[in-house]
């Protein structure tokens, strides 16, 4: 399957000296290197964070902190990064949707010129989900369904330009369906509804959505990802149903302010890349559903680039605003 998301491409790791003792300057890190995330405690950011916590503090001798901060669509988290020195003590972990935040809403900052890409951490996975009790069971009978009904069924919509949005916007202009977007702050209280039969179908991401599916009360019709899941028998990709073209992954960058030391990121870059190999975090991470996925800080730059460019042409021509479709 081709990886239309921030492709993979093998990194060469940066020397694991100390930035700063090349110049004299007072080695780095030397003191705890704060995370800043634009998610809650517990969500997908969290745990990405989380799981490369043990290794980063044994690669650079200093606690790796995680702080989430959600609210205010990451410009509050966003905010509070840039309002920090750039001095490699205040990071911002953050999802793909990042690189087109300026396209969506307002913010006092520019979401791809002001900051600088450090590390990749990995690509997330989603399911296409609806009710158990739905006559639906892949992507090709919900577009049956929808053409059957036409109008009568809706959306869970987590927010303008998210994944969860931006595929079944596809789906209606692809197949000419009718089924109308039902706004969220979030994937939280739309899963609710969804549980609660008063949605028709929603894009949750598989850490979310896989312990609904697995009790039955939800059942997953797709895999938005790079592949099937064992524990998740019988739900093939979007690619497996023809659908590539529409998938929206969601991707896990890190970040730091635009003035960071080339120094501090390829320090930064080196230890992320040292634990996405380590065979505990692997562990920690594909239990959210993360496929690790190294990168420079050079490909990762490029990925991003790429996905503002993908995505940005997406929105516009779906006609997507900040107040909906």
């Amino acid at each position: 399957m081709k990886r239309r998301l921030l492709l993979a491409a093998p990194f060469l790791a940066a020397p694991l000296l100390s930035a700063g003792a090349a110049t004299g300057a007072e080695p780095y890190p030397s003191k705890p290197i704060r995370v800043i995330l634009p998610g809650p405690v517990g969500g997908l950011l969290d745990v990405a964070g989380r799981a490369v916590s043990d290794v980063m503090q044994r690669e650079l001798g200093q606690p790796w902190l995680i702080d989430p901060r959600p609210g205010a669509n990451g410009i509050l988290a966003a905010q509070l990064v840039l309002g920090s020195p750039a001095d490699g003590y205040t990071l911002y972990l953050t999802v793909s949707g990042h690189v087109v935040l300026n396209m969506l809403m307002k913010a006092p900052f520019d979401a791809m010129a002001d900051f600088k890409p450090i590390a990749m951490l990995g690509v997330s996975s989603g399911l296409v989900c609806v009710p158990p009790n739905s006559p639906a069971s892949t992507i090709a009978e919900f577009v049956a369904l929808a053409r059957a009904n036409p109008g009568k069924l809706n959306y869970l919509n987590p927010g303008n330009g998210t994944g969860g949005h931006l595929i079944p916007e596809q789906l209606k202009i692809k197949y000419g369906i009718d089924i109308t977007s039902i706004s969220y702050k979030g994937l939280p209280p739309g899963v609710q509804d969804l549980l609660g039969g008063r949605l028709d179908l929603g894009v949750i991401s598989t850490v979310l959505a896989a312990s609904h599916v697995k009790a039955g009360r939800l059942k997953a019709i797709a895999v938005v990802g790079l592949k099937q899941y064992d524990d998740l028998p019988g739900v093939k990709t979007m690619a497996e149903q023809g659908e590539a073209d529409l998938e929206v992954q969601s991707s896990i960058p890190l970040l730091g302010p635009k003035d960071l030391p080339d120094a501090i990121v390829g320090r930064l870059n080196s230890a992320i890349n040292l634990a996405l190999a380590d065979p505990t975090v692997h562990a920690r991470l594909a239990s959210a559903y993360i496929d690790p996925m190294p990168m420079s800080p050079r490909q990762l730059g490029e990925a991003m680039q790429q996905e503002h460019v993908r995505l940005g042409k997406l929105i516009q021509k779906l006609g997507i605003t900040a107040d909906g479709a």
